[in-house]
């Protein structure tokens, strides 16, 4: 039996000085990958080990990346193989000691590295393999895996004949460091990057927020996500309300002779992204079975298509194409895409973004809490009851509990439980993959069950009633990758479901239960370790070391700012979150006093309230909003956490602040408030009536539009059902169908009779639309009412009329036919002298008729051209009141005319104008009672716009009702007093002389209070002929 080798006697310091070595490159701010690999080596060297790191790939080889021998040697092999050690890659799958340590996680050492040395090389070059080991040796490995934050990175591995098993802690801790260090410098490259990132989001925010309209919000973010990017076509397009078409894109950069379209619905890439809600980068875009003809042709080569989303919710997609052979886009520029994306989809959001900002602040803050209850104590019952009693009282839950993995027995166990069944609880015990606590903790996956009972991987907790109806969630508890056991939170009844939103807040706080539990851990391991043999002490201190890197992991990538102070206020530390928010170097933060850094105006005296806050004085824990002015002047909100930092004894040693920026959330309600207002003016000045009521019907809002038409005040209607304007003309199934279609979630659209408060009826066209909450219950149904009483009137007019018409066209063709007989059978000449006035008079009627007719259907065709010229008023007026004067006094009636000598000739058709003025006359002499007065009057006045011809007729009629006053010149119309005497006529008079007065420029007006006895003023409008 051969010897182990003997190991050099300062092997351990050696080993600790190729941690600091590792340690210090990480540290500076400028070190790459290369600067911690050659450290890594150098330290090889100095502990005289052979030793490689190989970085795993993309495309899943590995990749070595260090030089693990001496350049003679190296240049041997060279020689002999023709490979170059350093950049060298195989698959790790063909190699079992590569492939063991990256599947399993955990170090490995091997007695002999000759077989793998084998499995790494090329086929062909096998038979070489005696030479090889020859040249290199064949002595013990160990290889480690380098993993960061649950990612495999690669593998290091260092050989020498004095290795030994117990020296496998030792590699894995130098693998730890290594990977941390690679992780600081991807971290730095990473930050880099995304500083970049936010620059160019920032002018993407800024643009949005630079404008109102949201087609000039789309364009401009079309334009630069583009210019961002570098591509040559941008283009946003909107999915519609119901979600079965996009609309037309927003385009910028599009080439003249091209033309972009989504496609048909579910069809083309863009489908794609909107149905899947995925990015989807195409290289080589004509290829994608999914490919729009269309497309293709423009030359799209190369596309980027991301869902702009609104919540849950996809509201449209964004697309960037680079046309005939341009390069692909690269990760950063999807990147920056997709900020620009999520930039997009807020000019588009409503309000019920604002409830889920104060639902994520809530959460934000009781994960603040956590985390400081997490640093607080390291007890593990104790961090665990109280991230227990945060998760069910944020989440609203009326049980919560954590089931932990006992690995001696390999059960689940309820170590901690709010719950009314905590007794039945405590004693339930689960293998992993019994009951759905099993199955998470077994699948490593989160569950939400609105229904548990219904499920059947589910089992019956002993001593609990049975299918109790509830609601649940379970998150998984992974510690460094192992399932360690389960967070669950309850609800009774099933009135109350989660969401995946709950699921998703339960998730991360199971994370930081799993960080407390390894943290418990951890110091348990310490505390035991403390009594062992001072050999121990490195291994201890890698834990240590491990685990103050995840501390600071955390704190360094908190999207929060953190900073502490001692007890003297002076800051003792930041991280770069806050000093970015600030605007300040980091290095010009650390030990200035409280007061040069928190101004009065946020915190007053703000040393005092530290000196009164470690006195007790104030809460050690405290949440205020408040503003700070970065180094740019620029004020920010911030929601700021604030809490003491007690030492074993308890006492204060110093104190540890937390901002979050609440810009966002500011700006949201500001919007909010704003598109309330805005709403709230729109349908203070509509024209419609609008009203708002509950699903039962209750009305809850009402528009001044609606108390005006209805003669309800608002104060009246509110709290009253909707049938308080029912006028009982409607069978009961109307409004069941109403209310049956609005409760289905559609618009119901129809004709109703409604009652007025002073009990008057009137038609109406309603129009109900239904607003429904997420789970698509209707919350309020809005109405808008619109009156059609004027338009059913014309319609019944419009009848009234064929049947006028063609009454007054019977009656003369009946009388002519009457007389034409009587004249066959007559020879007595005084009799035919008779008939034949009769005939004539029947035709003059029917001739009148026809010419009323005829003129308006002119009129409407533009087929009358007036022959202006100036026209004498006086003189026009003055014989039309001679040739009626007889007739007015057979009748008793008074006719005058009353005329201005001084009148201006006006400019006119006269032959047009002495049609308007006879249809008045005549109109006047029908509705006018005997011995009544008409008046004629002329004169002149002055206007704005220039001197005018005035002429008034004016009777002691039955006047015009105000309400019909709008209508009476509408075609067809007959008020109530032409239907109350019979007196003849279609409805035309009025209609012609409007389209006559209209068509010389000037108006004609009606004046009268609609009592019998003072009748009606008729005044025409004409304007003056100018003198060429």
């Amino acid at each position: 039996m051969r010897a182990s080798p003997a190991r050099p006697p300062e092997t351990e310091s050696v080993w600790a000085a190729a941690l600091q070595a590792t340690a210090a490159v990480a540290r500076q701010a400028d070190s790459s990958e290369a600067d911690v690999l050659r450290a890594v080596g150098e330290g090889f060297r100095r502990l005289r080990v052979r030793g490689s790191v190989s970085m795993l790939r993309g495309d899943g080889l590995l990749e070595v990346r260090t030089r693990a021998v001496s350049p003679a040697i190296e240049t041997t092999l060279r020689r002999l193989t023709g490979l170059e050690i350093a950049g060298y890659r195989f698959d790790p799958r063909t190699v079992p000691a590569y492939n063991e340590v990256l599947q399993s996680g955990m170090a490995r050492y091997q007695a002999s590295g000759a077989a793998t040395v084998g499995q790494m090389m090329p086929p062909a070059l096998r038979p070489l393999l005696p030479r090889i080991v020859h040249l290199l040796g064949d002595h013990p490995v160990i290889y480690a895996p380098l993993l960061l934050s649950g990612q495999t990175l690669g593998v290091l591995n260092v050989t020498a004949r004095w290795l030994r098993p117990e020296d496998v802690g030792m590699v894995a801790a130098l693998a730890d460091h290594v990977a941390i260090a690679l992780g600081h410098v991807r971290s730095r490259v990473q930050m880099r990057a995304a500083l970049e990132r936010e620059r160019l989001l920032n002018q993407v925010a800024a643009t949005v927020s630079s404008a109102l309209e949201l087609p000039e919000v789309i364009q401009r973010v079309v334009r630069l996500s583009a210019e961002m990017t570098g591509a040559d076509v941008g283009a946003i397009t909107l999915l519609s309300p119901d979600g079965q078409s996009l609309g037309p894109p927003f385009l910028h950069g599009l080439p003249p002779d091209a033309r972009f379209t989504p496609g048909p619905p579910g069809h083309g890439v863009v489908w794609r992204v909107v149905r899947t809600r995925q990015a989807v980068v195409l290289d080589d875009y004509p290829s994608d079975p999914e490919a729009l003809p269309a497309w293709v042709e423009a030359g799209v080569r190369r596309f980027i298509g991301l869902p702009l989303l609104d919540g849950d919710d996809v509201i449209g997609a964004m697309g960037l194409f680079r046309l005939r052979q341009g390069a692909p886009f690269g990760t950063e520029q999807v990147e920056i895409a997709q900020g620009i994306a999520r930039m997009a989809s807020i000019a588009v959001r409503n309000a019920r973004l604002y409830a889920e900002a104060s639902r994520r602040a809530e959460e934000s803050q009781a994960l603040i809490r956590t985390a400081r209850s997490i640093s607080a104590s390291l007890d593990l019952v104790t961090v665990l009851g109280i991230m227990t009693d945060q998760a069910r009282d944020l989440l609203r839950a009326d049980g919560s509990r954590i089931h932990l993995l006992d690995p001696a027995r390999n059960v689940l166990k309820v170590v901690v439980a709010r719950d009314r069944d905590f007794e039945a609880l405590s004693s339930l015990e689960l293998e992993p993959g019994a009951g759905l606590a099993g199955w998470v903790m077994q699948r490593g996956e989160p569950l939400l069950s609105n229904d548990p009972a219904a499920d059947p991987r589910s089992v019956q907790v002993p001593g609990t009633p049975p299918n109790e109806p509830e609601c649940l969630l379970m998150a998984p508890l992974t510690v460094r990758q192992r399932p360690a056991g389960v967070m669950v939170v309850t609800r009774e009844g099933r009135d109350r479901p989660f969401r995946h939103d709950d699921l998703d807040l339960l998730t991360a706080f199971a994370a930081q239960a799993a960080v407390a539990i390894e943290n418990a851990h951890l110091f348990g391991q310490i505390q035991s370790q403390a009594a062992r043999l001072e050999s121990e002490v490195v291994e201890r201190t890698r834990d240590l070391a491990l685990s103050e890197a995840r501390y600071r992991a955390l704190v360094e990538m908190s999207i929060a700012g953190i900073q502490q102070y001692d007890r003297d206020g002076r800051m003792v530390y930041a991280n770069q979150a806050f000093a970015d928010m600030m605007g300040m170097d980091l290095a010009d933060m650390l030990g200035k006093d409280l007061r040069q850094l928190v101004p009065a105006t946020v915190v007053p005296h703000p040393a005092d309230k530290l000196q009164a806050r470690l006195r007790g004085e104030l809460p050690a824990r405290e949440v205020i909003e408040a503003e700070m002015v970065t180094a740019r002047g620029q004020r920010v909100p911030f929601l700021i956490g604030i809490s003491l930092i007690a030492d074993e004894q308890g006492t204060p040693q110093g104190m540890t602040t937390l901002f979050i920026d609440i810009s966002e959330r500011k700006a949201l309600e500001a919007a909010l408030h704003k598109e309330r207002d805005r709403i709230g003016t729109i349908l203070e000045n509509i024209g419609d009536a609008v009203f708002v009521t509950d699903a039962r019907g209750i009305i809850e809002y009402v528009n001044p539009a609606w108390e005006r038409l209805n003669g309800y005040h608002a104060d009246e209607a509110v709290g009253q059902p909707a049938s308080l304007l029912n006028s009982q003309t409607h069978p009961p199934e109307v409004f069941a169908d109403l209310w049956q279609t609005v409760l289905a979630g559609r618009t119901w659209r129809g004709e109703l009779v409604n009652r007025r408060k002073d009990g008057s009826t009137y038609d109406v066209a309603l129009t109900a639309t239904p607003l429904t909450d997420e789970s698509r219950a209707v919350t309020s149904i809005v109405s808008v009412l619109y009156d059609i009483s004027a338009m059913k009137e014309v319609e019944r007019l419009k009848s009234q009329f064929v049947s006028d018409v063609s009454h007054e066209l019977r009656t003369p063709l009946t009388n002519i036919r009457l007389y034409l007989d009587l004249l066959r059978g007559t020879t007595d000449r005084t009799k035919v002298e008779r008939y034949l006035d009769t005939l004539s008079r029947e035709s003059d009627r029917l001739a009148y008729l026809i010419d009323d007719l005829l003129s308006l259907s002119r009129l409407d065709a533009g087929a009358v051209t007036p022959d202006m010229r100036p026209v004498d008023v006086n003189r026009l007026l003055g014989s039309l009141v001679d040739d009626r004067r007889a007739l007015a006094t057979r009748r008793g009636l008074e006719l005058t005319l009353e005329w201005d000598p001084a009148l201006p000739e006006a400019k006119g058709d006269e032959r047009l104008l002495s049609q308007v003025f006879t249809n008045l006359l005549t109109n006047a002499m029908n509705y006018t009672p005997d011995q009544g007065r008409i008046t004629v009057r002329t004169r002149s006045e002055n206007g704005s716009d220039g001197v005018w011809v005035a002429a008034q007729i004016q009777d002691t009629g039955p006047g015009i009702p105000p309400e019909e006053q709008p209508m009476i010149f509408r075609r067809f119309f007959r008020g109530r007093a032409s239907r109350a005497t019979g007196a003849a006529g279609t409805g035309l008079g009025l209609a012609i002389c409007r389209e006559i007065i209209d068509l010389h420029g000037g108006r004609i007006t009606v004046e009268s209070e609609g009592i019998p006895g003072k009748g009606a003023r008729f005044t025409v409008w004409l304007p003056v002929a100018r003198l060429d």
